[in-house]
């Protein structure tokens, strides 16, 4: 009988979880140590073995990420709530869509439920405290046993994810691991950490171009819903340590107020909890507005969510430094002291070692403030879920906008499904009716989209949808406008020209949800953007393909396909890509592979070596200032090395520039047939070293956003800052086919210029034409502007010969962050009319 009960004691013990194991056990030194980084197979290799020692946790995939490295989530709380955690998914569904309709039994369910809170680390993969911080985040909400922990394990249900970036940090580590202890130890990166993004990955949110993207949206806003999403970043403004809501002014009218006041709820318990561990330095209201649309902790509040936003101090990879008040500037950026108390900077910071454990510290000292307010009011929480999401819905049956009809007869379909498929995965119903209807006097067939505005998530839609008016917020009443932290308009019909009706009127039509929305079949229409992958398939299977003056695409078994202008051919694509990280590269890249247009990514080395016109049909050159392109980091170079940096030196290998042996092999190709696009700042290379008959129509103008009080006097300069304009497109020029003489740019900085000696430099034929001007009156569409009479009417788009080729320069970017579909055509047309043979 003995022998019995220990064999059955051994067998027991074999299935016990082991220990759980400390984040030093798996990652081989502790997080945070000096000059030390995980990566992403040694952190998740402790989320692993953590998940296999704990009831505890939970362990889950949610998709893969651009390089195909999986993505993980965790879930902790106490073991019932796991067991349940299905039960309390449907109960956060129910109440965040507003499904329930009754206040008592919303109220029971707020009762019955758990609060969700999330938290991510490692969107910005060169800001590596917050990925280096999640092992202990982890190890600690499985471990400690604290009155206040198990409270949060009772009351919680925490989402963390581990890395959202993946693929970055692993980028970051590498390089940081193979510089570390030379004198490169904190070059920067010589490439983005992003497929296509970088930076940008966080400016993706309502657009979800990138698929991390499109995984987490999905975790949010279709599966999940949390109540709190909390969002890490680095670095506050110098000499702070973190920096913590309440956000900056202004406030966009379309996050409710009870997620702002929540915001700033919580804020204040991070605050308190700082102030109560003795951790100073901790800044608020300064620098991250809560007007901007388009950030994992800003499209969230529009959502119901309290998106949650934190900047942690840390310079510097994994290398420490030693601060002294010596270092730091006297004032903020607005204004206030940075050694003295103030009401939003209590506590100053007085320096003092700082490296990556320091910042993981303050990170987990946020993480349980959060977690902690939490689980006092988690049924407070969840009851306000589901009261926002009946507001909104009751709104949008009781005041306009009631809906917004999507037309049919669209100048370019695919971009209206493009629009309708991100709206879905944003969370937003699509409807389409099963009969026709009419609305506002305008009849639309059976098959019409509509987007109700009766949405628990009504502020997410009407935001996207209406134009932007940002407001002019001074210092006194005369001062300069405040500058937002992003962009300042970003309206999605217009960005993607799409006609939208809005209905101010209540209607009858009968609808169904619109499941699924593919893209309409292969086009041909030269007005939908989708005619290009039609296209390029076709090219790529040989097939013959012409196109007509007028931009129509033609086949061989089209009535005028011997009446065409010109044959077509697959386009040989050069994208310059220069050793300092350029998004707006990455995005070109995006919109090429987008449309199935091959493209060689070209180097310094590869443009000075010349013999271009051999090789490219098109050369891209993407938004960049003149010098960086010449001159590129120099040898030996000190990079940053301010207050808040420390300096570095690049890698020789990723020094330099294409300078002026690689500016003439440009020329060259030109001259010898090629053609050259140039986005924003990069035209003024072949502007001023082509000679082309292109002026400046703002030189000499203050504003372009260097000094906050350039617009203070109305008109005195130009300034966008990211704003929707309007534009006059010139539809008989080859570059402008298919276009809408009245369309749309999204702006941010931005070129005017006027063409002269145009007589001489026509001789016998249209040798620079003005494809684009902007529009000579009611230029801004949606967002702000400063100085609009410097430019109205002036061009932003030119076509200009060149020897046999031809130089397209762009006065904006026309493919900003994967957003602007409006004008992806008058890339795609240019770049097909590089390699097209003229009839």
């Amino acid at each position: 009988m003995l022998q019995r009960v220990c064999t059955l004691l051994v067998c027991c013990a074999l299935w016990l979880p082991a220990a759980a194991p400390r984040p030093k056990e798996v990652l081989g030194f502790e997080p945070g140590e000096d000059y030390k980084l995980a990566n992403y197979s040694q952190i998740t290799s402790y989320f692993q073995k953590l998940a296999a020692s704990t009831d505890r946790m939970r362990l889950v995939e949610y998709g893969k990420t651009s390089q195909g490295r999986t993505s993980y989530m965790a879930f902790f709380s106490s073991p019932e709530n796991l067991r349940q955690l299905d039960r309390f998914k449907e109960i956060n569904r129910k109440l965040a869509l507003g499904l329930v309709p009754g206040a008592a039994e919303a109220q029971a369910l707020a009762k019955e439920g758990k609060v969700f809170v999330w938290i991510d680390s490692g969107l910005h993969a060169t800001e590596v405290a917050p990925a280096q911080h999640s092992p202990e985040l982890a190890y600690r909400m499985v471990t400690e046993e604290s009155d206040e922990m198990r409270r949060i394990r009772d009351r919680v249900i925490l989402i963390q994810i581990p890395c959202i970036n993946p693929d970055g940090l692993d980028m970051v580590v590498e390089w940081y691991r193979k510089n570390v202890g030379t004198p490169y130890e904190l070059a920067p990166l010589p490439g983005l950490y992003q497929k296509y993004a970088g930076h940008d990955n966080n400016r993706d949110w309502y657009m979800m171009n990138l698929q991390e993207t499109r995984n987490v949206s999905r975790l949010l806003f279709e599966e999940w819903f949390p109540q709190i999403v909390y969002n890490q970043h680095q670095s506050p403004a110098f000499p702070a340590r973190i920096f913590v809501p309440p956000y900056a002014e202004p406030l966009n009218p379309n996050i409710p107020a009870p997620v702002m006041e929540g915001i700033n709820l919580i804020g204040a318990a991070m605050k308190e909890r700082f102030a109560r561990e003795s951790k100073p330095g901790i800044l608020s209201y300064f620098g991250f507005d809560a007007w901007w649309n388009g950030g994992l902790r800003s499209v969230p509040a529009f959502h119901n969510m309290h998106g949650i936003l934190t900047e942690t101090a840390l310079h510097g990879y994994a290398t420490p430094r030693v601060y002294k008040p010596a270092d730091f500037p006297e004032r903020f950026g607005n204004g206030m002291p940075t050694k003295q108390p103030t009401v939003f900077y209590e506590r100053p910071w007085m320096g003092g070692k700082w490296g990556t454990r320091e910042a993981i510290d303050y990170m987990l000292t946020a993480d349980m403030a959060i977690l902690d307010l939490a689980s006092t009011r988690s049924e407070a929480f969840l009851s306000k879920a589901w009261q926002m999401a009946r507001d909104n819905i009751e709104a949008g049956k009781k005041s306009a906008p009631y809906a917004y009809v999507i037309p049919q007869d669209q100048w370019d379909k695919s971009s209206s499904v493009e629009m309708l498929r991100r709206l879905q995965m944003g969370g937003i119903t699509v409807h389409r009716s099963t009969s026709a209807f009419t609305v506002g006097g305008q009849k639309h067939p059976a098959g019409t989209f509509v987007l109700l505005a009766a949405q628990p998530f009504r502020g997410y839609l009407v935001d996207l949808m209406e134009p932007q008016k940002y407001p002019e917020i001074r210092s006194g009443t005369t001062g300069p406008t405040k500058r937002p932290y992003d962009v300042a308009g970003w309206t999605l019909p217009m960005q993607m020209g799409v006609k939208v009706q809005r209905s101010d009127d209540m209607f009858q039509a009968s609808l169904e949800p619109a499941t699924s929305l593919a893209l309409p079949p292969p086009a041909w229409d030269f007005r939908d953007t989708g005619s290009f992958r039609t296209v390029a398939d076709a090219l790529a299977k040989n097939e013959n393909v012409r196109r007509a003056e007028d931009g129509r695409f033609l086949r061989s078994s089209d009535g005028d396909y011997r009446r065409a202008k010109w044959e077509l051919a697959a386009p040989r694509v050069g994208l310059y890509m220069s050793w300092s990280p350029n998004i707006d590269a990455g995005w070109t890249q995006f919109l090429l592979d987008e449309f199935r247009v091959g493209n060689t990514v070209l180097r310094n080395d590869d443009i000075r070596k010349g013999n271009l016109r051999a090789r490219f049909d098109t050369i891209i050159l993407p938004d960049q200032a003149m010098e960086s392109i010449l001159h590129g980091w120099r040898e030996g170079q000190q990079v940053g090395g301010g207050a808040n940096t420390t300096a570095a030196q690049q890698r020789p290998e990723f020094t330099g520039g294409i300078g002026l042996q690689g500016a003439a092999a440009l020329e060259a190709f030109v001259r010898e047939g090629g053609t050259l696009l140039a986005f924003d700042d990069a035209s003024d290379l072949p502007v001023q070293l082509f000679g082309l008959p292109v002026r400046s129509a703002l030189a000499g103008a203050p504003g372009g956003g260097a000094d906050e009080a350039a617009d203070s006097a109305a008109g005195a300069g130009y300034y966008s800052p990211g704003s929707i304009l309007r534009i006059q497109v010139d539809t008989a020029q080859p570059v402008a086919l298919g276009m809408p003489a009245d369309s749309f740019a999204f702006q941010s900085g931005g070129k005017a210029w006027d063409i002269r000696l145009l007589a001489d430099f026509n001789k016998g034929d249209r040798a620079i034409a003005s494809v684009a001007k902007y529009a000579s009156r009611d230029l801004l569409a949606s967002g702000w502007l400063s100085g609009e009479k410097r430019v109205a009417g002036k061009s932003l788009l030119i076509d200009a010969r060149h020897g046999q080729g031809r130089v397209v320069l762009f006065g904006f970017r026309p493919q900003f962050r994967g957003q602007s579909w409006a004008t992806f055509r008058l890339v795609l047309n240019a770049v097909y009319l590089s390699s097209a043979k003229m009839l």
